[in-house]
């Protein structure tokens, strides 16, 4: 693993266990390194945290939103499927995710993670365009997509077998989603 790789996984693991509020210095001791050689990789720790946000939505997109079918629910769903699947099997990253998106830098930063909202706003817009989706505004119906995903992987995930009762029970949560963003007409169809 290279160097910046160890320092975005070692944070990344320090920030889930202790906040944002942990220090650099606690950062140096875990992962092992000096001072001068995490501020050669990184400018900053505000940085650092914004930036490992940025990678794992990349990662999610990346890793599950490649899913195309004609039938646009179907497609939606297997989207959805594969990002809260991420979400059980990656436990860590889920959770940092979490926690930047509940904390300040959210806020603060939103216009220095905007570009990680480009996708999902492109998914929503194609349906919204399509007559699919209800025309509320993109940004409300991509943070209701995400409260979706990360309340339904949190939901698995306090349960004794995350993967199995997400085997089980994801459709019924999904049908649940899409009773509430669908436009009737062509949900009914």
């Amino acid at each position: 693993m290279s160097k910046k790789k160890d320092i975005y996984s070692g944070a990344m693991q320090l920030f889930v266990e202790k906040g944002f509020a942990a220090s650099v210095n606690e950062l140096i001791d875990r992962i092992g390194i000096a001072k001068g050689t995490l501020y050669h990789h990184i400018s900053s720790k505000e940085q650092l945290i914004i930036d490992i946000y940025k990678q794992l939505m990349f990662e999610v997109e990346e890793q599950c939103v490649n899913i195309l079918t004609d039938d646009q629910k179907e497609n939606t769903k297997q989207v959805f499927s594969g990002i809260v699947k991420w979400f059980i099997t990656h436990p860590t990253k889920f959770y940092y995710i979490n926690v930047f998106e509940s904390s300040p830098y959210m806020k603060l930063h939103f216009g220095l993670v905007d570009e990680t909202k480009d996708g999902p706003r492109r998914f929503i817009m194609q349906k919204v365009n399509m007559g699919i989706l209800k025309a509320y505004k993109t940004d409300m119906i991509a943070f209701f997509d995400f409260a979706f995903t990360r309340a339904t992987a949190n939901y698995f995930l306090s349960l004794p077998k995350p993967l199995k009762s997400f085997q089980d029970e994801f459709d019924k949560a999904f049908d649940m989603y899409w009773d509430g963003v669908a436009n009737k007409q062509i949900s009914r169809s």
